[in-house]
């Protein structure tokens, strides 16, 4: 029994640490978990937190916030005189599955998502920083995957899906601009071969395998026989 407490009295250490570390990240960063880039129900959901930095209005030098998100490099560079007020800027990860599941039914079939992240900028009390930012943030995306001519796609923050026209995309990176709280996502066509043959599995491996096992048992009876003969 007195074991017993002792580990439910470290349990509970443990479990007050960590919420302890979770409301101090709160409140030290003003930020409110929960507050998302886009609507719910938005494909992908970019609710996951990466990171989040704060931004001073007098700052006089570029702010590049270079995190990995899903594995993949990305930076977000905001320059001098972006905002007018304190503001943090709040990069999410999206689940890259349902955005590739959601490709379809908003006009791209045959794509997948390769990289995305989600960009919320919030105010001292974690709200959403309303309008447009008096200044573009530049968003720079680098994976081998990238290729030129996959498309930059966005849901902005009333969930409005479209494709970025202004975006670079060349082979292992990809950079585009904005000036609202958006959503993004890297997307690549299926590679499919033109006129190559569907592949097959299984089918041939099964009648050579067949073959060979008959092939066998007749070389075995072969050599039974000629044994015995021998031996008679």
């Amino acid at each position: 029994m007195q074991l017993w407490n002792k580990f439910a009295l470290m349990s509970g250490a443990v479990g007050l640490i960590a919420l302890g570390g979770a409301v101090a990240y709160a409140a030290g960063s003003g930020y409110t978990p929960g507050t998302t880039t886009v609507p719910s129900g938005t494909p992908g959901g970019f609710t996951q937190v990466v990171t989040a930095q704060t931004i001073s209005p007098t700052t006089t030098t570029t702010t590049n916030i270079s995190v990995a998100v899903d594995n993949t490099p990305v930076t977000v560079s905001i320059t001098p005189g972006t905002f007018s007020t304190p503001a943090q800027v709040v990069v999410t990860s999206p689940v890259l599955s349902q955005v590739t599941s959601s490709l379809s039914s908003l006009g791209l079939p045959g794509y997948s998502a390769i990289a995305g992240l989600g960009v919320n900028v919030v105010n001292t009390s974690g709200l959403p920083l309303t309008g447009t930012f008096l200044k573009p943030l530049t968003v720079t995306v680098h994976n081998a995957a990238i290729k030129s001519g996959d498309k930059i796609v966005e849901w902005n923050a009333q969930g409005t899906f479209s494709t970025l026209t202004s975006a670079t995309v060349s082979n292992g990176v990809a950079s585009w601009t904005f000036q609202q709280d958006p959503a993004f996502a890297v997307v690549a066509p299926t590679s499919v071969v033109p006129g190559a043959t569907s592949p097959v599995t299984g089918k041939p491996f099964l009648a050579e395998g067949a073959l060979g096992a008959v092939l066998v048992a007749l070389g075995t009876g072969v050599l039974w026989r000629t044994r015995r003969r021998n031996l008679s």
